[in-house]
């Protein structure tokens, strides 16, 4: 099986799990602006329609300007209802926090929760299956923005959509989804944050007026939002108002433990402003708060885990893992049971054992299509990406159904197929991938190498 298909079912399970993730971060209600501001945006917004309506303008030109006044309402909101408390530390910490963890720690969140994140990798350092990861993935976030054209009042959905092109890197895109969720009211301080983030990386790291108000919004509904206060401090740079910019990096520096992942670029940004106001930044920089303490260890198993030495942890890992297995093979029918046994064994690189473990998870729920993308998964993991149990084969083929150009389905009929004696079937699917990625790049011809490997039709 070549390695490259395995990237594009990986990034999808990831994909997956970080969306999963960062859908907690999101607080709850935060009202909407009303007064004399809001209602003089509001016929700004009446206006718009009617010069849309009139052709004066075109749709693209008429999103973007409805995006900007939709902006500005939320620069008015100084009577919104804060939302409830979000935790403090920003997106970025946790990511980085994920990073580092240690594998055995990691294994142990997992056993314990069952939901890991892992962070991301630049695509330029991504092999060439990476990259059929990332144009699936894309694929993924149009079918999702097809799916909210007809459905365009899907709060979460644009969320979602938000975070897809982020992960994609496509600030605009992301921007201008985040700003879709925000017109539907709701907008709480990670919200709002997110989508000032965006229009940052979309204006090329300048912090705009529209990006401003949002983060002052942001401000407003959580005070001591770090991402806020940073890219405010930014935007003060860059219009050249440096005291102001001083002022707000000495206070985020201040503020901040001395462990921060944020603090070495801010207390750069803080150098660089002293130089230009001619003062010395070693006296201007302030000392930051104490380190933040670890976390005392949970109860239960994860917490008992990570208090251990650590060559006692690899023991009491693989001591939870088997008498889990134990377990299993006494409740058989125990699905959560099962899925902890897959992922714990795909954790600890067994990925022969992860994959029979997918497969009795995968027989005691069918129909659950995410659950049988993991188990292809996991069957290309351990090498056999050949394999396609009947069970997998009738799964796949019901996605096949509600997404023709799923690649992962693609793959695994195709090798069904194949094996069937079915070769013209196998070469219809498999061209169907090929289509897929462009002329002459190597994901095409490493396909197009697999089908001249099918008989010809009439061939002797």
């Amino acid at each position: 099986m070549t390695g490259w298909l395995f990237w594009v079912v990986a990034a999808v399970m990831t994909g997956g799990a970080v969306a999963l993730l960062l859908r907690r971060l999101f607080a709850a209600d935060a009202s909407l602006p009303s007064g004399s501001d809001a209602a003089i945006y509001r016929d700004q917004l009446k206006e718009l329609e009617r010069e849309r309506a009139a052709g004066e303008i075109g749709a693209a030109e008429a999103e973007a300007a409805k995006a900007e006044i939709g902006r500005r309402l939320l620069a008015t909101a100084g009577q919104a209802k804060p939302a409830i408390a979000a935790p403090t530390v920003p997106p970025r910490r946790v990511a980085l926090g994920l990073a580092v963890l240690l594998p055995v720690a990691a294994l142990a969140i997992y056993l314990a929760e069952g939901t890991p994140g892992l962070p991301s990798q630049p695509f330029a350092s991504r092999d060439p299956g990476e990259r059929v990861a990332v144009q699936s993935a894309m694929a993924e976030a149009r079918a999702l923005e097809q799916r909210l054209d007809a459905d365009p009042q899907d709060r979460a959905g644009w969320i979602e959509l938000g975070q897809r092109w982020g992960q994609l890197g496509d600030s605009a895109k992301a921007a201008d989804a985040y700003g879709r969720a925000i017109g539907l009211g709701n907008a709480d301080a990670e919200l709002t944050g997110r989508y000032g983030e965006a229009l940052v990386g979309a204006n090329g790291g300048a912090v705009t007026e529209t990006a401003r108000a949002a983060f002052e919004q942001a401000l407003k509904l959580r005070p001591n939002d770090i991402r806020a206060r940073y890219f405010l401090a930014l935007g003060n740079a860059q219009a050249g108002d440096d005291r102001a910019a001083l002022d707000l990096w000495q206070a985020l520096v201040r503020d901040s433990p001395a462990d921060a992942p944020w603090l070495p670029s801010v207390r750069q940004h803080l150098a660089e402003t002293a130089q230009r106001l001619g003062l010395d930044p070693k006296t201007a920089t302030p000392e930051p708060q104490p380190a933040a303490r670890p976390a005392p260890p949970a109860n239960g198993p994860a917490g008992a885990i990570a208090s251990l030495p650590p060559d006692e942890q690899a023991k009491a890992i693989r001591g939870m893992v088997d008498g889990l297995a134990a377990r299993l093979e006494q409740s058989p029918d125990d699905l959560e049971g099962w899925l902890r046994l897959a992922r714990a064994r795909g954790v600890l690189g067994e990925a022969d054992a992860a994959a029979d473990a997918y497969a009795r998870a995968a027989a005691l729920a069918p129909d659950n299509n995410d659950l049988l993308r993991a188990y292809a998964d996991a069957l290309l993991t351990a090498g056999r990406g050949e394999d396609v149990p009947p069970l997998l084969e009738a799964g796949l083929r019901r996605i096949l159904a509600s997404d023709p150009n799923d690649l992962q389905a693609l793959w695994f009929l195709g090798v069904a197929a194949q094996k069937a004696g079915q070769p013209e079937e196998a070469r219809r699917l498999w061209g169907r991938m090929r289509d897929q990625f462009q002329e002459g790049s190597q994901e095409r011809k490493a396909i197009e190498g697999r089908m001249s490997q099918l008989p010809v039709p009439g061939a002797g």
